[in-house]
């Protein structure tokens, strides 16, 4: 600009530059670039020689009003794909393509290019960040929310067996009436403790807030696993299981059924373990089997191609679920391919002395390493009464099914 302009010249032009720069502003990346172009002028304004006190009042003015444009709120300027970018570049070039077009010729449309693949050196501005952690994914469960499952404060659990039961007789007239004998006897087993830890420093726990609830949750689950995995096979020494020899529960017996049904398969091999567990005065509420004999079991089909079983039965939740015989279906990875249990899951008791808990502390040289020690435990037993055992059933299916097929 000149250096010799009046004070009402200079709000004049000042005026008229802010006028013009910022006519039809529609996006926040427009008036940023006004601004910083006003800001230059102003600076060469600031630069003029011999400026008079009503000049510098006026360019002060003029910044304070800039500062408030600064302030206004408009939408960032629309990023558009590829396909938008093209029809734009064609409403804009329409005259000339019109023109073109009559004059026989051909012309080249530049669409601008709509990444910034090759124009920007980082990741960060280009990041979005999925809150989501992709965990490890545990076993599922069905075991423990089925059993009888109670707590103890001791560290063992004793219960009185019956061994011997009274004895009844009709009696004649004048004869001697049967006596009965009954006994009993205690049985006793001992709680065990399950537990896991890890070893995490301090500087994690500040720099990654997420970590101690993931370690925290990860610990219960593995907990969980290892409790539901034991009540199926059991741990020597520690706790029985179902398919544990030392839990004793009873094998198939094929009895009156012994190569007596045709084509025999799963779902013949249940119904006859059911019966079983019937003629021994229980009744059985679940079928526990691995995954894969359970699709074998949905996937059978008789001689006209249609499915021997239903899929599964509609329940209140709608989710449905795999019932045989009126017995509930658990798929567990906890089982083999090939084994079973099948029998009353609430003679199965489970008695918590220390519930599934968490600590935090330090051990041993923590203090000096800056380390924080997460631990994870729990003390239970597991046991089925022994007058309660012919209530299950355990076996091997390919076996057992060779036990009642006719040849």
């Amino acid at each position: 600009m000149e250096n010799t302009l009046s004070p009402e010249q200079v709000v004049e032009k000042l005026d008229s530059l802010f006028a013009e720069k910022t006519a039809n502003l529609t996006s926040k990346e427009q008036l940023d670039s006004a601004i910083t172009e006003i800001k230059a002028d102003i600076e060469s304004l600031n630069s003029l020689e011999g400026k008079t006190n009503e000049i510098q009042q006026a360019i002060a003015k003029f910044e304070g009003r800039l500062e408030g444009l600064a302030e206004t709120k408009l939408p960032a300027e629309k990023k558009l794909s590829h396909a938008e970018m093209v029809l734009k570049t064609y409403a804009d070039n329409l005259p000339t393509i019109k023109d073109t077009i009559e004059r026989g010729g051909k012309m080249t449309m530049e669409v601008k290019d709509t990444t910034i693949t090759n124009d920007y050196t980082g990741k960060f501005a280009l990041t979005d960040f999925d809150p989501e952690i992709d965990r490890v994914q545990y076993k599922r469960y069905g075991i423990l929310e089925n059993a009888n499952t109670g707590t103890t404060t001791g560290k063992f659990i004793v219960y009185v067996q019956q061994t011997n039961g009274l004895k009844t007789a009709w009696t004649p007239e004048s004869e001697a009436k049967q006596e009965g004998e009954p006994a009993w006897e205690e049985i006793s087993t001992e709680v065990k403790k399950v537990a896991s830890f890890v070893k995490v420093s301090k500087e994690m726990l500040e720099d990654l807030s997420f970590v101690r609830g993931e370690i925290n949750n990860a610990l219960l689950l593995e907990l969980r696993e290892t409790i539901e995995s034991a009540l199926i096979t059991g741990v020597p020494g520690s706790i029985l299981g179902l398919l544990d020899a030392a839990m004793g529960l009873p094998a198939f017996g094929a009895g009156p059924f012994a190569a007596s049904i045709p084509n025999a398969n799963i779902t013949d091999l249940l119904r006859v373990v059911m019966a079983q567990i019937e003629a021994a005065n229980f009744t059985a509420t679940h079928v526990i089997m691995n995954p894969q004999d359970i699709a074998t079991l949905q996937l059978t089909k008789g001689t006209d191609g249609t499915y021997t079983y239903p899929m599964y039965l509609p329940t209140q939740d709608g989710m449905g679920e795999m019932r045989v015989a009126g017995m509930r279906v658990i798929s567990s990875t906890y089982i083999d391919q090939d084994k079973y249990i099948v029998g009353d899951l609430s003679k199965l008791n489970v008695r918590f002395r220390e519930n599934i808990n968490l600590t935090v502390g330090l051990d041993a040289d923590d203090f000096t390493r800056n380390m924080v020690t997460m631990l994870g435990e729990a003390r239970l037993v597991s046991y089925v009464k022994n007058n309660q055992k012919p209530a299950f059933v355990v076996g091997t299916i390919s076996t057992d099914i060779a036990l009642i097929d006719k040849p």
